[in-house]
């Protein structure tokens, strides 16, 4: 006998499905267990392995899609023999994730021998929306694809998948000029991701994203506002990263600001660090310089992507900056917050560096004084302008230059990290590492570097604030002493 209880709305939009359907639940009478029907289809309780690569964008993303599982009666296992349904959320912009991701799907057939039709795959991200089509006539194992831009309808995809229709590809554009979401949250941390801003304008040449997010498009700020403080209120989050392929240019359609934003959402009681993520050097504006200063939850690090060191470079990159610009900016961002804590990406051996456009970039690394530096070798992305550039350079040249800026990079942040010794910092405490049989807590300070340290072998100390001292550093870690144990909140 069928008991029906809440009803569940499934996702529309985006050409997804033909139909909308509402959802209902029953108790199955022999097993006891809740069964969701959706249209024909039942949906007993189920498991969803999911792997993520790529940026964090993807990781928010990800979040969204398994919240939406949940009304499907999937839950989360990191189990891959216990999954039902297999969904891995791509990058194209790094060359490495894309080759882990094509071999862990390859992989997959395996898996999907010993379950048979009981195992269902599905591909989303950048991947998907460039090569969806390819992906599931290349792949017999695979049965769906689907864009970043139509995520909110995988429950409309797993439905279609499971009432029989298999092999098809989604990659949809949101066309509508109103960017509304609301933030997702699964992992029960105190930790959230808040996307304020999506897609982007900026076309540099060597990157694929505008072709894979498409357009900017910004959520209304009264809406972000509330959003975080919903979160903060009834999740118990304390720490929110704002998301953006260029957050810098929040709100331009729509006559705001993220120095704005920023300062309001200072304002809210029990949000303890505010940061945000990705920033382009072009639109780092005076206001958002001054926010640092000003603004007392915001995050004392700032990661401000300069790609390359030589003006000739940047020029051919697309970036519309210069090196000195870059620094002007730095020397602003440090006078209006001295404690501030600066990081980058470089790209090396984009088309056709020269030597003396390499030594320009490491130049830029002894004025710049970065805190920490992600650095790649330039990796070619098809449809990108940089893709049609007639190239002279080897991989080997590539590699050797990579190594070269990495290990000037150290010797610099080596010399930086030194001066935390014998400092304290305030950490919310992330989880432990076990090595050579010791188990270390682990931090993030508010500056954005990671504190290991020893606690009590009887307490547990994730997700509580910390108090440790900083007792010694290398290039690459700190390790601390803990002072004071403030708690799962702060008092």
């Amino acid at each position: 006998m069928e008991n029906q209880t809440n009803e569940l709305n499934s996702p529309s939009g985006l050409g997804v499905s033909k139909q909308n359907h509402v959802a209902t639940s029953f108790l199955d009478e022999n097993t006891g267990d809740r069964i969701i029907r959706l249209g024909d289809v039942d949906f007993p309780p189920r498991k969803v392995w999911m792997k993520t690569y790529g940026c964090q964008m993807n990781y928010h993303d990800t979040e969204r899609i398994l919240s939406h599982l949940k009304n499907l009666n999937f839950s989360h296992t990191e189990d891959l023999d216990e999954a039902s349904l297999v969904l891995f959320n791509t990058c194209a912009v790094r060359e490495l994730a894309n080759n882990k991701f094509y071999s862990q799907l390859g992989e997959l057939k395996h898996l999907k021998k010993k379950k048979g039709e009981e195992l269902v795959v599905g591909v989303g991200g950048c991947v998907a929306q460039t090569e969806g089509k390819d992906l599931v006539k290349k792949f017999k194992h695979l049965n769906f694809a689907f864009g970043p831009d139509t995520i909110d309808t995988i429950n409309d995809m797993v439905y279609r998948t499971y009432a029989g229709d298999n092999k098809f590809s989604v990659n949809t554009w949101d066309r509508s000029s109103n960017f509304s979401i609301e933030t997702k949250i699964n992992h029960g941390t105190p930790q959230a991701f808040v996307n304020i801003i999506k897609g982007c304008d900026k076309y540099c040449t060597y990157c694929i994203v505008p072709y894979t997010r498409g357009r900017e498009r910004s959520r209304k700020q009264a809406e972000i506002v509330e959003d975080v403080r919903r979160l903060v209120e009834y999740q118990g989050i304390q720490e929110v990263m704002l998301l953006g392929q260029n957050v810098n240019s929040f709100g331009k359609e729509n006559g705001e600001r993220i120095s704005d934003l920023i300062m309001e959402l200072d304002q809210i009681n029990g949000l303890e660090i505010l940061r945000y993520t990705t920033s382009h050097p072009y639109d780092v504006s005076d206001d958002l310089i001054a926010a640092h200063g000003e603004a007392k939850k915001l995050s004392k690090h700032l990661h401000l992507p300069v790609q390359s060191g030589s003006n000739t470079v940047l020029q051919r990159m697309n970036r519309e900056y210069t090196k000195e610009h870059y620094l002007g900016l730095l020397e602003k961002l440090r006078k209006a917050q001295p404690e501030i804590v600066l990081s980058t990406d470089i790209i090396c051996g984009f088309v056709n560096e020269t030597d003396e456009e390499h030594k320009e970039t490491l130049d830029l690394l002894e004025k710049a004084q970065f805190d920490f530096i992600y650095s790649y070798v330039y990796s070619q992305r098809s449809k990108t302008r940089a893709a049609k550039m007639e190239d002279f350079l080897t991989q080997e040249i590539r590699k050797s230059r990579l190594h070269e800026v990495q290990a000037f990079q150290l010797s610099i942040q080596e010399k930086i990290r030194s001066t935390m010794v014998g400092k304290t910092y305030r950490v919310l405490v992330e989880g432990a590492n076990t090595m050579k049989g010791e188990t270390k807590w682990k931090g993030r300070t508010n500056c954005n570097r990671v504190i290991h340290f020893k606690g009590p072998e009887d307490l547990n100390l994730k997700w509580h604030w910390v108090d440790v001292k900083c007792i010694s550093t290398t290039a690459l870690s700190c390790q601390g002493e803990l002072l004071q144990d403030l708690g799962r909140r702060l008092q």
